[in-house]
Formats: C-alpha cells, sequence, structure tokens
C-alpha cells in the first residue's frame, strides 16, 4: 500500500508500507531511496560478477650460482626499494614514448613490484650463499648492514618500435652501527623481448 505526505514546504513524498502476511507492516521506506538502492546493490553485482581476473606474473629469482668463496660473516637486511607512484603497483609498466606510461591490459606482478623485488633479492642472496645471513627489514632483527634500493625503472619500453625490458635499479649498502654509506651502485639493463605481449615483456624482464 501506499499513502502520501505533505511537507510544509508543499512539496510532498510517496511512501510505501512493505507488509506481510496478515497486514503487518514490515517496511516504510522512501520509494525513491528504495528503488535507488536495489539499482545500486544490481549495478554493483554485476561489476563483480562481469570483471575478469587478471593474467598473474612473477619474478624467477636465479637458483645455479658459480661456486661462491666463504660467506660473508654478517647479517644483511634488505629494505623494501622506494620508487615513484607509477611503479608502487601490481600492474606491469610499458613506456610506449619517452614522456608517456601505460600497463599491460589484463596482466598483473603478483604483487606490488617494490614488495616483489625486496622477496626476490632476498631470494637470490640466500641462494647465492654470498652472506651468512639475509633477512627482511618486516623481520624487525638488527642486522650488520642494511641493503636500501631505489627501482627507477622496471618496464617494458616500446620507445622505438623494438620492445624491449628496461630495468635501472640504484643500491646502498649502510653500516647499522654508524648510519653511513660504505658503498653504492647504480644496476642497469636492458634485454630484447621477443614481442609486445605481456608474456614476453615478463620474460625479458626476468632476464634483465
Amino acid at each position: 500500500s501506499a499513502r502520501q505526505l505533505t511537507h510544509p514546504e508543499g512539496t510532498s513524498t510517496r511512501v510505501c508500507n512493505l507488509t506481510g502476511q496478515g497486514g503487518d507492516r514490515i517496511m516504510s521506506r522512501s520509494a525513491p531511496i528504495y528503488a535507488t538502492g536495489l539499482i545500486c546493490l544490481g549495478l554493483a553485482g554485476c561489476a563483480l560478477g562481469g570483471s575478469a581476473a587478471p593474467t598473474t606474473y612473477d619474478l624467477i629469482a636465479p637458483r645455479s650460482f658459480a661456486a661462491a668463496a666463504k660467506p660473508a660473516r654478517y647479517q644483511l637486511v634488505v629494505n623494501e626499494p622506494t620508487s615513484v607512484h607509477a611503479l608502487d603497483t601490481d600492474r606491469i609498466m610499458v613506456r610506449p614514448r619517452a614522456d608517456q606510461i601505460s600497463y599491460y591490459k589484463g596482466a598483473a606482478w603478483s604483487d606490488r613490484l617494490p614488495h616483489l623485488v625486496q622477496v626476490r633479492t632476498i631470494e637470490t642472496l640466500q641462494n647465492s650463499g654470498a652472506v651468512k645471513a639475509v633477512t627482511s627489514s618486516s623481520d624487525r632483527v638488527d642486522g650488520d648492514y642494511s641493503l636500501s634500493m631505489e627501482i627507477r625503472s622496471f618496464q617494458v619500453d616500446t620507445t622505438n618500435g623494438r620492445p624491449a625490458a628496461d630495468v635501472d635499479i640504484f643500491a646502498k649498502l649502510i653500516d647499522n652501527n654508524s648510519s653511513k654509506v660504505v658503498a653504492s651502485k647504480g644496476f642497469s639493463t636492458r634485454v630484447a623481448s621477443a614481442n609486445d605481449t605481456p608474456t614476453a615483456g615478463v620474460a625479458a624482464l626476468n632476464q634483465a
């Protein structure tokens, strides 16, 4: 059933009374608000049901290394790298022009790129056996040294029509006792990609 209320200003609102068996009123709600709520719920359900999950890609830590010398006798803490906002995401970056960035559609990293680089760096150092102990900053361990990194570039560059993985990471080794930088170095590389698809681009980034 419905009734109409008149406000002092002369406007009116139509109110719907939802009733159950026996005429007991279940709910009173302004019809437009109630209808809008149902429409919003319906649209949200359609949006959730219609979105396809992206194909997820990962970075692979090397496992095979040449025979290493005796491991360095110190504990190393690897911090999560810093980066610009455009790289602090799980989306895989593509650079079609020098002044423009984009991302592969329907493709994503298995985690935010800075965290993924941190985890794979730790795994690589552990696999190499070069350091006595390697931990993450989230472990809250007071290591002897800390490794801080800045991701300056981690993308598939297509600016010249020939896609290539472009990686540029600057690293600093910090003495935790003195809080001084004892070593720093930039690592940059470029590896050609077989084509401009996400699969080929990620394969090139893994080689870089």
